[in-house]
């Protein structure tokens, strides 16, 4: 395959790399998941590939990055359309897309859970700079949104998204179980260690939800 030569063209090859990575990576996880292979399925050289993503991680924090790109446009032309007037309003929001998320997309699910423990320790810096500089634009971008409705502040904001990732991160690394673990254990016993992440999330999320808006409207009452 000849190599992209105008911005056109390198937007969609790259594109091209993306959509091959995801369907390896969800036939296959990512352990398993070479460079070469995703080069082999993608009919371009090795060489080709690593002008594109230097490391294997830049790759998959890329396609992580596409998945937030999808989250944040869909809560905001949410919050565009019909402005919270409550914290009641913010959580269902935050609950049915969560939801939807767990329920249409095990992509995004499956490389939260990597991106602080592989993806941004392995991925190249420029890259991972420049992704967290969109990242946090974005979030902002969405958070002051929500702080216009006069319901939480930004900082309130940012606080229950990061919660939320790390219960997304924390319940599905949780329900992992090993090869040699499910084969050792009887299915009576395997059946006490292997977990439903999609539940746990989101019983995870509904509960700091309910616990966070306990504590703002009797604040006193959380006082240790």
């Amino acid at each position: 395959m000849k190599r992209a030569m105008t911005e056109e063209a390198k937007t969609a090859r790259a594109k091209e790399i993306l959509d091959t990575a995801e369907r390896l990576f969800l036939e296959s996880g990512y352990r398993d998941l070479k460079m070469s292979h995703i080069a082999k399925a993608a009919g371009i050289s090795n060489g080709l590939l690593f002008v594109y993503f230097k490391t294997k991680e830049t790759l998959f924090l890329c396609l992580l990055w596409r998945e937030y790109e999808k989250r944040l446009d869909f809560l905001e032309e949410h919050v565009r359309r019909k402005r919270p007037e409550s914290f009641s309003d913010i959580q269902s929001l935050l609950l049915e897309e969560l939801t939807l998320l767990l329920e249409t997309n095990p992509l995004y699910i499956r490389l939260e859970a990597l991106r602080a423990v592989i993806l941004e320790r392995g991925a190249d810096t420029d890259t991972l700079c420049r992704m967290k500089k969109r990242l946090s634009e974005r979030t902002d971008a969405w958070s002051l949104l929500l702080e216009e409705s006069g319901v939480l502040s930004r900082e309130e904001i940012m606080d229950i998204y990061c919660m939320e990732s790390g219960i997304i991160t924390g319940c599905y690394q949780q329900s992992l179980v090993s090869a040699s673990v499910q084969n050792s254990l009887p299915s009576t016993e395997l059946c006490m260690v292997q977990r439903d992440y999609r539940s746990d999330i989101l019983n995870g999320m509904k509960c700091y939800l309910e616990g966070y808006r306990r504590r703002r409207n009797s604040p006193d009452s959380f006082s240790i």
